[in-house]
């Protein structure tokens, strides 16, 4: 009665403001504006969007909600004067919030439909009203699979998988994963049913195989909304039978030496588990049993080259297989290997003639791989292919052979052959054999010869023609001597003081029981020139020590022909010390300085008798302590030999450098000069002193008194003063 009476009081209103506005010309308006569509699960909470503004600002006096689906319409909430009436099956659930926005608690299937927020101004007789849609969800049951066999399938039947959901709103989406893949091979399309909100999907293995067992089957349903509804899944895990599939793994692998062990391993995959395996040896047609039961491994502790051959395990669970690949057997082929032997054996020694044909020799042997044959002749290290021959024997290829058989990392097998070659001598070396030998010293001429049995005898000839060989035998300037060797004999012939007549052609001959040999030496004196003298004393004496010494005097010549020339070129370029150091030589010492005004250089030679060191040199020399300037510009050198010149006296004749005389006589010092720039022996010997007064004074310079110098002519004192040591 009361949201009657309320509805009656508001179509009064409505009337009387719409009365009003007929007298009133006002221009008033309310705006409504509404959220975007809503999308709630069943069961929970909406809050359905409905704001407004007035023009100009006025009172609101009437919000209203209404409620419109395909079958029904209804009132849901009326707000009058700030008081809100609710109606039907929405009281106590539905109520008015934020300005003029609709609460619906507890949302049911019944809800779903078009709402519409209608605002009203009765003063300024306005409204305005905006409809808004409401979906609600329902979450289906979480799907279910069912397949068409019940237990176990076997490898090679057909087996279908079906996926159902149930009470979805909206109907979900199924999808088949296998594990974390989707599958489009064998899924077939879905089936819905609307009203009884149900969908199917099937998944078809067809057939299934040894791969499908344990593998995880995964049916998910997804209704589309995310952030409301959870993607539901369905998992199955086929449980697939089929036969063994085996294979065999060997260790160390197929391949084994003789007496290492030998593991196979049978490797089974089965479901169910084996119930039997069994090891056997198979040679052609027919196999033996080697061991039966649930062992896996077949252990050869010491394995021998007899038990090369394959071998078979065989593994079975009751299923029965339908290919050959599941019928649970495998095999391998195991290849023992084993040191090589020799198998041939010969008949010691081999006797062949010099200069006939050896008869193939053949070495034969057996291993695992087949080993490698070679010859090798002891103590050249000569290498042979197998069969060992030779088209001609000589005493070279006398002597024992080894045949070697050689395979892998094994330890080599050896068989030794003597070939013993019997026949007549045959002498070594080139023919003729050219020799030179230096006049005087003693020639020797050398014939080796190799025989079996050894020469019974051997001779010297020199040939005098074609025609005529004159022997040779032990005197004169001859001698002959003999040596025994393991295959033979050596005989040489030696020269005594070789002379020109001695050159000639020789011939060694060597006979024994089978025939002879011999050969020419072409003996000849050597060119006597020095290269030559140098080689023949090298070679004659038997020695280097002669050409070492004449090799070491010519290296040492050399190394003093260099160090004096560069010691020349250091004193000419002034490397070595002359610029102002003192040099002491031996009865005396000599001080050289240089002028750094003036090219020329002099130097002092003083006798030292206390070996005392000389004190250095002041840096500066006063003008009144230099000599004259005809006798500077004549020399700066002068040479004291350490004795005085004697008392002073008038010069006598001089002439300067330009030609004229000196007609002024200089005057003796009396006073001793003060010893500024100069050089004084202290040691009881004269002083001396050189007096430069017409240039400029030069650094470190020895100074000569006048009065030792002026009283002597200046051709003498030229003579005197020049040294040699500068």
């Amino acid at each position: 009665m009361a949201g009657r009476a309320y509805v009656q009081l508001s179509a009064v209103l409505t009337f009387l403001a719409s009365f009003l506005v007929l007298f009133v010309d006002i221009e008033a308006a309310v705006t409504v504006s509404v959220g975007p569509e809503q999308t709630v699960l069943k069961g929970n909470t909406v809050v359905l969007q409905c704001t407004y503004s007035v023009t100009p600002a006025a009172q609101v006096d009437i919000i209203t909600w209404s409620f419109t689906s395909s079958s029904e319409s209804r009132e849901v909430v009326t707000m009058l004067a700030n008081t809100q009436s609710v109606f039907g099956t929405y009281e106590g659930r539905a109520s008015i919030t934020e300005q003029a926005s609709l609460r619906i608690e507890n949302v049911g299937e019944s809800d779903e439909g078009t709402y519409r927020c209608t605002v009203k101004v009765l003063s300024q007789g306005s409204a305005d009203t905006k409809p808004l849609d409401l979906t609600v969800l329902v979450a289906a049951s979480a799907p279910t699979i069912v397949s068409t066999v019940n237990s176990a399938a076997r490898a090679g039947d057909d087996l279908t998988l079906t996926c159902r959901s149930d009470g979805g709103k909206p109907l979900p989406t199924l999808t088949w994963f296998n594990g974390s893949q989707p599958m489009e091979t064998g899924v077939g399309e879905p089936t819905t049913n609307e009203a009884a909100r149900q969908v199917i999907r099937e998944l078809s293995l067809s057939p299934v195989t040894r791969f499908d067992d344990q593998t995880n089957f995964v049916c998910k349903a997804d209704q589309g909304y995310a952030d409301q509804l959870d993607v539901q899944t369905a998992e199955q895990v086929l449980d697939v039978q089929y036969p063994p599939v085996a294979s065999i793994s060997s260790n160390p692998n197929s391949s084994v030496k003789e007496t290492n062990t030998l593991t196979l391993t049978c490797v089974v995959q089965s479901n169910p588990d084996p119930s039997q395996i069994r090891w056997l040896k198979v040679s052609g047609d027919s196999a033996d049993v080697l061991q039966t039961g649930l062992t896996t491994t077949y252990v050869i502790p010491k394995i021998t080259r007899s038990q090369n051959g394959t071998y078979r395990c065989e593994a079975s669970n009751g299923v029965i297989p339908r290919d050959r690949e599941s019928d649970g057997q495998a095999t391998v082929n195991i290849d023992v290997y084993y040191a090589p032997k020799i198998s041939s054996s010969f008949v010691q020694p081999f006797r062949v003639d010099f200069g006939s044909s050896l008869p193939a020799v053949t070495c034969e042997a057996e291993g695992n791989p087949m080993p490698s044959l070679q010859w090798v002749q002891v103590g050249t290290g000569r290498t042979f292919n197998n069969p060992l021959s030779f088209a001609t024997m000589t005493y070279g290829e006398e002597g024992t052979f080894t045949c070697v058989a050689a395979a892998l990392d094994f330890p080599k097998d050896t068989v030794n052959v003597t070939i013993d070659v019997k026949g007549r001598p045959d002498i070594i070396g080139d023919r003729p054999s050219a020799q030179e030998f230096m006049e005087g010293k003693t020639a020797q001429v050398v014939c080796e010869i190799q025989a079996d049995p050894r020469p019974s005898r051997v001779e010297w000839f020199l040939l005098e023609s074609s025609d005529n060989r004159a022997i040779i035998t032990t005197g004169g300037p001859y001698r002959i001597l003999q040596e025994n060797l393991p295959n033979g004999m050596k005989s040489v012939l030696k020269i005594n003081s070789m002379k020109p007549e001695h050159s000639g052609r020789y011939v060694c001959k060597a006979t024994n029981m089978y025939g002879e040999d011999e050969q020419y030496f072409d003996v000849t004196l050597q060119a006597e020139d020095v290269v030559t003298t140098a080689r023949g004393l090298y070679t004659d004496n038997g020695s280097d020590t002669t050409l070492v010494i004449i090799i070491v005097v010519v290296v040492l010549l050399l190394l003093l022909l260099l160090v004096g020339i560069g010691l020349m070129l250091a004193h000419k370029r002034g490397i070595l010390p002359c610029k102002g150091e003192p040099e002491t030589g031996k009865g005396g010492r000599y001080v050289s300085y240089r002028d750094e005004n003036v090219t020329n250089e002099f130097s002092i030679e003083m006798a030292d008798k206390d070996k005392s060191p000389t004190a250095p040199l002041p840096s500066r020399v006063e003008s009144s302590q230099y000599i004259p300037t005809p006798l500077v510009a004549a020399s700066y050198e002068a040479r004291l030999s350490g004795a005085s010149f004697g008392e002073p006296r008038s010069p006598v004749g001089q002439d300067k450098p330009d030609g004229k005389k000196v007609n002024t006589p200089m005057e003796p010092t009396t006073e001793e000069p003060p010893v500024q720039g100069g050089y004084r022996e202290e040691d009881g010997l004269n002083n001396a002193e050189l007096d430069l007064s017409s240039r400029k004074p030069a650094s470190r310079r020895p100074i000569v008194d006048p009065k030792d110098t002026m009283d002597m002519d200046y051709p003498t004192l030229r003579q005197q003063t020049t040294s040699p040591y500068v």
